[in-house]
């Protein structure tokens, strides 16, 4: 008996070693920390996925610029990136593969659509196999340039999912849905996703979401109707870094209601129509004491309809033991202009009406005509 006795309290002593253990920062790393620490903690995580993000092959594919940015470069052809048509993936399923040897004279299709691509195998997928120079510049897509016969088709685009509408004969409308996958000399490069809407009354959605290859992921959402809404998202995996999103909806008078978040980690800054100043949570609690200002570039406190992310508005936060900080110096100059330049990108995104729509009217065209 007396064995037994001894035997429990051992394993109730251990028990009680390893709950302590299991209750440390290994699995609780925000405990011990005030407010203010814990915001700091999550911008760093923040700025160090920025810094990752701007140095992957994805990065330059999701900010890929107009050519009028470009210095001593100039824009080829129409301003005009929407074509009326009606393409989905059965429509130009396939390889093609780009290639500079085409004759001049069948560089353009019966349809009047300029020519750089052959149909060289079949598949289930749009699959588009292009040189990383003309990838990158685009715009230098359909120039003839020294040394084109020597390049290598080697950034390949795989679209699992594509539709492509666009027409004016009842009113603007428009649908774009691209879901590719890209790799850069066979190594990934990411995967992204695009799904864009408007209706004739010109309601509209718009989201886009770009997956590096390190886990890492952006996003943003837009929605014009009775209900105005945007959202921008940095995540790793499923874990929120960051997230900024409104919601407004239409109403007579009162019946009209909006809601502001933005997200720091697990920490969360929210104001909405029902609430007189903003609140902010950590990990759903309500953290009492923290007193939230939106100001300008000058500093001085006002009310701005613009996001944070993409330099828009600033956050002043002055916490229970009166520390203050602001939120655009507490993440640095650097990496806020890093995330406005992917977030800003995020939106009618160059690479896929300059690249992938381009080479997908190509193809339906050379289909029809073959046809």
């Amino acid at each position: 008996m007396k064995r037994n006795i001894i035997a429990v309290g051992a394993l109730l002593f251990f028990s009680a070693v390893l709950f302590s253990c299991s209750d440390n920062s290994d699995n609780n790393p925000e405990k011990g920390l005030s407010l203010e620490q814990s915001l700091k903690e999550k911008t760093v995580s923040l700025t160090t996925a920025v810094d990752e993000i701007t140095s992957s092959k994805g990065f330059e594919i999701v900010t890929m610029n107009d050519p009028t940015t470009v210095a001593g470069t100039t824009k080829q052809g129409s301003d005009d990136t929407k074509f009326s048509a009606n393409i989905t993936l059965d429509d130009i399923k396939g390889i093609y593969e780009y290639s500079a040897s085409i004759p001049a004279a069948t560089t353009e299709t019966k349809m009047g659509y300029s020519s750089k691509f052959e149909k060289t195998g079949d598949s289930e997928e749009f699959i588009i196999k292009l040189p990383k120079e003309k990838a990158g510049n685009p715009w230098k897509l359909y120039m003839e340039e020294e040394g084109d016969d020597s390049l290598v088709n080697d950034f390949v685009i795989t679209t699992t999912e594509y539709n492509y509408y666009f027409s004016m004969d009842e009113g603007f409308q428009f649908n774009n849905l691209v879901n590719s996958s890209i790799t850069v000399e066979d190594e990934p490069a990411g995967e992204l996703f695009v799904n864009w809407d408007i209706a004739a009354n010109q309601n509209f959605n718009y989201e886009s979401k770009f997956s590096f290859t390190d886990d890492y992921s952006v996003g943003v959402k837009f929605k014009m109707g009775d209900t105005i809404q945007y959202a921008y998202n940095l995540k790793n995996g499923e874990d929120v870094l960051f997230k900024e999103e409104m919601q407004f909806t239409k109403g007579d008078g009162e019946n009209s209601s909006y809601e502001y978040k933005l997200s720091i980690g697990l920490i969360e800054i929210v104001k909405n129509s029902t609430s007189d100043s903003y609140l902010v949570y950590r990990d759903g609690v309500l953290e009492e004491g923290a007193v939230v200002e939106v100001i300008n570039n000058s500093g001085e406190s006002t009310e701005a309809n613009v996001v944070f992310c993409r330099k828009g508005r600033d956050l002043k936060i002055t916490f229970a033991d009166e520390s203050v900080v602001v939120l655009s110096e507490l993440l640095g100059q650097d990496t806020l202009d890093k995330m406005a330049e992917i977030f800003s990108s995020m939106y009618d995104m160059y690479f896929v009406n300059h690249v992938v729509n381009k080479v997908a009217h190509e193809a339906y065209y050379m289909n029809q005509a073959d046809s």
